[in-house]
């Protein structure tokens, strides 16, 4: 299930799926890392510490043992202490596993492992811990590569110009990627020469996801990445499925031909769906539709559908399909083949480049005006079969100068939480503005600000799209024209190419002959200099006349826009609906396109209405709204 909206105890950056580990005292010693819906990874000499136990001892602590961990939400959990991959004292990998009993689990989800196999040295990491004294504290580490006291760790330092130190506390704490990657879980730090723990040397040393091995049954070499998927999907179904299907890359069998947008944003949040392997455990909790074959099913038996016609299989698959299957009656393999001709032969959404689909997920932002300020709320957007989901995330009050940081915060947040995947899925920004805020570049937000010297900025990070609050909010704004604002987006359905039909350059005019020219039927995006003193006036003509499409930015940034968009082969034009991707691009390439906005309300757009509806009247979080 999505992760849901973060409560008072969970810190800014600090991962849901990260634990604090508990002593007699109520006192948290360090941290654990949640794998799976029940398994945990920390340090060994963590939860010796949590158990009182002195001297780093090598032997495991003993059946039954159990340990206290904190969640997110501030709940207490009982953990027992597992003996698979038990590794401690001097020279050991220092890790422990940890299993939460259930029935009943922390509701949130957990991390991609990606491990350090992909990271460069130099690359910047991030680590939470919780430092005598402090309810949390975030660091950034810089990346060296393996080294540190046994071969299995790697190293990482801290930036000078970063006052953060890895010290106690931080020990058993999840390593990550800016996107949420869980590379590792921090071990040790290095002290200067006295010895003096609260003097770190800013080197400190991880047990990379890599090393997450050890032995189970007192024979078997295993690694965490096993146990977490064996607690999804058992070890009899692991024994019979892994070796085949991880053997299969998605470019043998790519999940678009078979699953909707739902089943791929999971796929796309829970692994990194480079195997069919992973691509199952993505979707083996899904609760399917009434009257269809579970997920894990029917992504088993398309591939091994489309295996089987290349090479020879393990005898031990079919099996487990038909026992799997056996629930849908007798005509069960009819059933899975039916099933698979139709997801097959259905139409996929189209890309939202080509100007037919929304993407897959939307982050909802909406300025209100409020006294001391701007009531900022946000919502995060997943589509699937029944339109849009909405699950707010927080509201908070932040004046006009703040909004740009506040913005780029959550959104550095939300990526470090992996509530989005910018590097993975179509996201779009859409920002709810009221008409005297239209002038904000939130292009040039940047997330990560209190971490990176350099941070990226949103605008070539992400699709952006900016909604008239007060339009949204009534279509007769401005005393607009009647129907004039519908019959301009319906012109725009039908005539869906930026072309100088349709298109008015603003400065090519007199002010005076704008709002004129603006009644012209067939226009329908206006482009318009930010720095044109009578913006506002161009505004308010746009407004008034219903024109459903406006961009507008810096003198030279604009016109150079227009010229390229406008100068087109026929074949080669760009919809009106792709220009929130297109400005991403070019955004990505020249730094002065981050100040080019796109304002573009269409009629009957219900996402932008429905988040202003829901912020006077919240649904229930356990029954969310969704488009009819």
């Amino acid at each position: 299930m999505p992760t849901p909206h973060p409560p008072s105890g969970l810190q800014p950056n600090e991962p849901p799926w990260q634990m604090r580990m508990l002593n007699d005292a109520d006192e948290v010693v360090g941290g654990a890392v949640l794998v799976s819906p029940d398994l945990l990874v920390t340090c060994a000499h963590v939860l010796d510490a949590a158990l009182g136990r002195s001297g780093d001892p090598p032997e495991h602590p003993g059946p039954g043992t159990a340990v206290r961990l904190m969640s997110f939400d501030d709940r207490v959990w009982s953990a027992d202490v597992l003996p698979e991959l038990w590794s401690a004292g001097h020279g050991s990998r220092d890790l422990a596993v940890l299993r939460l009993p259930g029935p009943g689990l922390p509701d949130t989800d957990f991390p991609k492992m990606s491990g350090c196999a992909n990271v460069s040295p130099g690359q910047v990491l991030y680590v939470v811990g919780y430092p005598a004294g402090m309810r949390s504290l975030q660091a950034s580490v810089v990346y060296r590569g393996r080294g540190g006291p046994t071969e299995s760790t790697h190293q990482v330092e801290t930036p000078e110009s970063r006052p953060a130190q890895i010290t106690g506390g931080f020990s058993g704490c999840a390593v990550r990627t800016a996107t949420g990657e869980l590379v590792g879980i921090m071990q040790k730090n290095h002290h200067y020469l006295w010895n003096d723990p609260d003097q770190p040397s800013g080197i400190a040393f991880l047990l990379p996801v890599e090393e997450f091995v050890g032995e189970r049954d007192g024979q078997e070499r295993v690694s965490v990445r096993r146990l977490a998927d064996e607690s999804l999907c058992g070890r009899e179904a692991y024994a019979r499925l892994h070796d085949l299907l991880d053997s299969v890359s998605v470019e043998e069998v790519p999940p678009e031909a078979l699953l909707n947008p739902h089943e791929l944003r999971k796929v796309r949040r829970r692994a990194s769906g480079t195997t069919a392997w992973q691509v199952l455990t993505a979707l083996w909790d899904l609760v399917p539709p009434v009257g269809e074959p579970p997920p894990r099913i029917a992504w088993v038996h398309h591939v091994y559908q489309e295996i089987s016609v290349r090479r020879p299989l393990p005898p031990m698959v079919w099996p487990w399909i038909r026992q799997e299957a056996y629930p849908l009656g007798r005509d069960w393999e009819e059933i899975l083949s039916r099933h698979r001709d139709r997801r097959l032969l259905s139409p996929r959404r189209p890309d939202a480049f080509a100007g037919a689909a929304e993407p897959d997920t939307v982050v909802l932002f909406d300025l209100e005006p409020v006294t001391g300020g701007y009531r900022l709320s946000h919502k995060i957007a997943h589509m699937d079969e029944e339109g849009y989901r909405l699950l707010p995330q927080g509201t908070k009050v932040v004046r006009e100068g703040d909004i740009l940081d506040e913005i780029g915060d959550l959104m550095g947040d939300a990526a470090m939480r992996r509530l989005v995947t910018p590097d993975e899925e179509s996201l779009r920004l859409r920002v709810l503005l009221p008409k005297d805020l239209l002038h904000l570049n939130l292009g040039q937000a940047t997330t990560h600000r209190a971490l990176l010297e350099y941070p990226p900025r949103l605008g070539a990070m992400y699709e952006i799209v900016y909604h008239v609050r007060e339009r949204v909010q009534s279509a007769s704004f401005m005393e607009a024209l009647p129907g004039k604002w519908r019959r301009n987006c319906e012109q725009q359905k039908t005539d869906t190419l930026v072309r100088d039909r349709n298109t008015l350059l603003t400065w090519d005019f007199p002010v005076s002959e704008v709002v004129h020219l603006l009644n012209d039927g067939d226009v329908t995006l206006c482009i318009a200099e930010s720095d044109n003193e009578d913006i506002r006036h161009i505004y308010d003509s746009a407004l008034h006349q219903g024109i459903p499409t406006v961009i507008r930015g810096p003198r030279q940034a604009i016109r150079e826009l227009a010229k390229e968009l406008l100068d087109r082969d026929p074949g080669s034009r760009v919809p009106v609906s792709g220009l929130a991707r297109h400005l991403r691009d070019r955004a990505m390439r020249d730094a002065q396109n981050r100040g080019i906005a796109l304002i573009h309300d269409v009629y009957g757009d219900d996402l932008p209405r429905r988040a202003l509806r829901e912020h006077n009247h919240p649904t229930q979080p356990d029954k969310p709204d969704r488009d009819l």
